[in-house]
């Protein structure tokens, strides 16, 4: 029976959608009209034109499927109106799980983020930390928790789901806004990425985009209802991530460390900017905020309970950066 899956447009999700289909599911992806669909083109592959909160296009697009993935979500940086955060996080969270309860969907796989667990000190932390519930740093982050709630609301009423929270993912792919960290690697390649934010030693943890695609897959197989899975890899500083590409690369730039309260009022000023003239801000307030503190923890349920296997680090920006230079 075929696959529903919101996001197929998106950098995780396209791999995820051609993936599938390549090993003969049908797919049935629910885009919307103003997305590129090109890299979507598969025999396997069934476009229905709608977006999340639509959801009479939702049900039409689910007809007939047996799982689904909801991948699709604001996770831009910057918004005009703050409200398209939760109208497409959170109600539209709401109007998938709402289909799938109603359309009899034997188990969806949700996609939120890493960011909904909130920041750790130095030490790695798992799905079982507990986050000040008061404190959001960015709109997205809070959209993404609620959204979550929505899920938990749905899993009570008897919908078969489980979640996965990817960290800062990268590598082949498309190149867009969810894809970053690959637009960074590239910028240093070229030596256009010259700041730091503070000191350098904030850390995230980094993900392979083809290990958290198998990620999903073993979470629809194997994911518990109900249980949260981090999908991620490595735990690394700015300083030693951009080390590791300049090892790689054989280039050497130098990085201006940037202090974090000069970054904050330039982003102020970038937000007043876009607000004003419109565009978007190179970064916000709110974002400085998130990449000046430390995002450390582990994918070990995931190893454990899904199988899941992450990438080596070095490896995996190899293969990137390998990906890079035939982009040329």
């Amino acid at each position: 029976m075929p696959t529903f899956i919101t996001g197929a447009t998106g950098f995780i999700g396209n791999k995820l959608a051609l993936k599938l289909a390549n090993q003969g599911e049908i797919i049935h992806a629910l885009c919307r009209k103003t997305s590129d669909i090109s890299t979507l083109k598969h025999p396997n592959i069934k476009i229905f034109y709608g977006d999340v909160t639509e959801s009479s296009k939702i049900f039409e697009a689910m007809q007939g499927c047996e799982s689904a993935y909801h991948l699709a979500a604001y996770a831009r940086g910057f918004a005009k109106d703050k409200d398209e955060y939760s109208r497409i996080n959170v109600e539209g969270t709401k109007n998938i799980c709402d289909a799938a309860l109603k359309t009899g969907i034997k188990k969806i796989v949700i996609t939120s983020t890493i960011v909904t667990f909130g920041p750790t000190g130095k030490i790695s932390e798992s799905e079982t930390i507990k986050r000040d519930e008061n404190v959001f740093y960015t709109t997205y982050e809070h959209s993404k928790f609620m959204g979550e709630k929505v899920v938990d609301e749905y899993i009570q009423k008897g919908l078969k789901a489980a979640t996965v929270n990817p960290t800062r993912v990268f590598g082949p792919g498309l190149m867009n806004e969810s894809n970053s960290v690959t637009i960074m690697i590239q910028m240093y390649m070229k030596g256009k990425m010259r700041a730091i934010l503070g000191d350098g030693n904030g850390i995230g943890n980094y993900g392979y985009v083809d290990d958290m695609v198998d990620g999903h897959i073993a979470a629809m197989e194997k994911g518990r209802v109900g249980e949260k899975y981090i999908l991620g890899g490595e735990n690394v500083s700015y300083n030693q991530f951009f080390q590791m590409i300049s090892e790689i690369t054989g280039k050497r730039f130098f990085q201006f460390k940037i202090p974090y309260p000069v970054v904050i009022i330039f982003s102020k000023f970038e937000e007043i900017r876009a607000k004003l003239f419109g565009g978007n801000p190179l970064i916000t307030p709110e974002w400085v905020k998130t990449f000046a503190l430390d995002w450390v923890y582990t994918s070990k349920k995931a190893e454990q309970e899904l199988g899941y296997k992450y990438t080596p680090l070095r490896e995996s920006m190899r293969q990137t950066i390998d990906w890079l230079n035939k982009q040329k």
